[in-house]
């Protein structure tokens, strides 16, 4: 408890510059926003939600690996976080939600990771859709509600949000993978890198994180689908990297000028320049450690950077940290 205690006040001290300004961009609260993800919206269901540790993402496990920086990557940015040997990874994979028993058949994949370094650390929250379904807070609170209405809620979403509508036709055409391993995964939301020091005048230049999968990408047919059983994603992984680690390039999607930075619903096209950041290497070797088999208790802060990245001023990602913070306190 201790131990968990002196990571959400790290955490909080970290966010509370975030908590002000994502608040007075929405007329919701952060604890109303966390309401809409967990469909407590009364006293009532809170204290019940409170109870049984209710969260998102709940659905996942957590195993470990290592991150394998790329050396020329110092050449174009100065970030010295990337200017070292493997550093470990604490990662959990999960299904989007609040639902614990959410079948695997479902297309949603998220990986989540802790890259602690020797002196600083880097955190990622990501998925395998490369756009978001709302670009303010309001807009979140209003997908979060009317989601958990059912058919309705999810046409009334259809008819007057442009945003969700384009994000819910892109996972209704997405055929589930038969792995984690077979993903991509992206951040939706922009960060600014420091260029290379070689031109001390260059400003910071916006960028996504997309990790590749070297297994390739892979999705089931309905054949297929109809034969698997309900819970097939976290044996699939932990047995393949029993005889052979699952990897991803990280790479750098960089902006150009024309691009919208601060608005996750839009994905930037595919002809933008990326950056190679390294290798992900996903290989349970650490899995009994403490920091690994309890990760899913704690915070992925995606606003924990190194020297040489800042966050944009995405309302949804300066949203996050404060954001889970309050859901970790309801789960203590």
């Amino acid at each position: 408890m201790v131990k968990h205690a002196s990571l959400a006040k790290v955490c909080f001290i970290t966010s509370l510059s975030l908590i002000s300004s994502a608040s007075l961009a929405s007329e919701k609260s952060i604890a109303e926003l966390v309401d809409a993800v967990n469909g407590t919206l009364d006293d009532a269901s809170r204290e019940a939600g409170k109870q049984v540790k209710l969260r998102n993402h709940a659905k996942g496990f957590c195993t470990s690996g290592s991150f394998i920086p790329a050396a020329e990557l110092q050449q174009q940015l100065d970030i010295p976080f990337f200017n070292q040997g493997p550093i470990k990874v604490t990662a959990r994979f999960s299904l989007g939600g609040t639902n614990a028993n959410l079948s695997d058949k479902t297309p949603g994949r998220f990986m989540s990771l802790k890259i602690d370094g020797e002196k600083e650390s880097l955190n990622f929250v990501t998925t395998n859709v490369p756009i978001f379904f709302a670009s303010n807070l309001d807009d979140f609170y209003s997908f979060q509600t009317k989601i958990k209405e059912g058919p309705q809620g999810k046409q009334w979403l259809k008819d007057n949000k442009p945003d969700a509508k384009r994000f819910l036709d892109y996972v209704a055409q997405l055929p589930p993978s038969p792995s984690f391993a077979n993903s991509r995964y992206f951040g939706v939301n922009s960060f600014y890198f420091r260029q290379s020091q070689s031109d001390k005048t260059a400003e910071p230049i916006a960028g996504k994180w997309i990790f590749e999968p070297l297994a390739g990408t892979a999705a089931l047919s309905k054949d297929e689908l109809a034969k698997m059983d309900d819970n097939f994603l976290k044996a699939e992984l932990l047995t393949r990297i029993e005889t052979q680690a699952a990897e991803w390039e990280l790479y750098i999607q960089l902006a150009e000028a024309s691009d919208i930075i601060n608005d996750p619903t839009v994905s930037w096209p595919d002809s933008r320049p990326r950056l190679l950041a390294g290798k992900l290497v996903i290989d349970g070797k650490r899995d009994s450690a403490p920091e690994v088999s309890q990760c899913g208790d704690g915070i992925f802060n995606p606003v924990l950077l190194p020297k040489g990245i800042t966050p944009s001023a995405d309302p949804i990602l300066n949203a996050r940290t404060p954001a889970y913070i309050e859901s970790f306190i309801r789960r203590r």
